[in-house]
């Protein structure tokens, strides 16, 4: 059972490497992973900069869904989601919800450019972000037991 659960990881895992290969670049360089009625989304840089940013806290198990919130204020041009477990036997599946509607993702830990229990990107919009309630669905993927994250 072990040995079939990490051919399985082993699997997702190169998959989604495979795909996160294929992204396009912007003028930048930077790599693209999701382009949608002018939002870019692209791996964020770490950085240990977030000094006042509320993180929130929270538990996932294998098939649950939770729904974290964060308020976007009007005139923001990009936003920060960090998704952070620590845990690479673990995955979880990130899909963000924009207060104008749009659905952008779904997102996995690869799709930053790093496996490390981690799905760190960046929002950009140079016309604006929607002001208002932007929606996290954080989705126990493949979870063994009960996994902690903060976003």
């Amino acid at each position: 059972m072990k040995l079939f659960r990490k051919i399985c990881i082993l699997t997702f895992v190169l998959l989604l490497t495979v795909s996160f290969a294929t992204a396009t670049t912007n003028g930048d360089n930077e790599s693209i992973i999701t382009k949608e009625d002018g939002y870019i989304v692209t791996p964020a840089e770490d950085t240990e900069t977030n000094v006042g940013i509320m993180t929130i806290s929270d538990s996932i198990s294998q098939g649950e869904t939770n729904w974290n919130y964060k308020y976007v204020e009007d005139g923001s041009t990009a936003l920060n989601v960090d998704l952070n477990w620590g845990d690479v036997d673990d995955s979880l599946k990130l899909t963000i919800h924009t207060a104008d509607g749009h659905k952008l993702g779904p997102y996995y830990d690869s799709d930053d450019g790093t496996v490390d229990g981690r799905i760190n990107l960046k929002i950009d919009n140079s016309n604006g972000l929607a002001s208002g309630c932007w929606e996290y669905e954080v989705y126990g993927q493949q979870v063994d037991g009960t996994e902690d994250y903060t976003i």
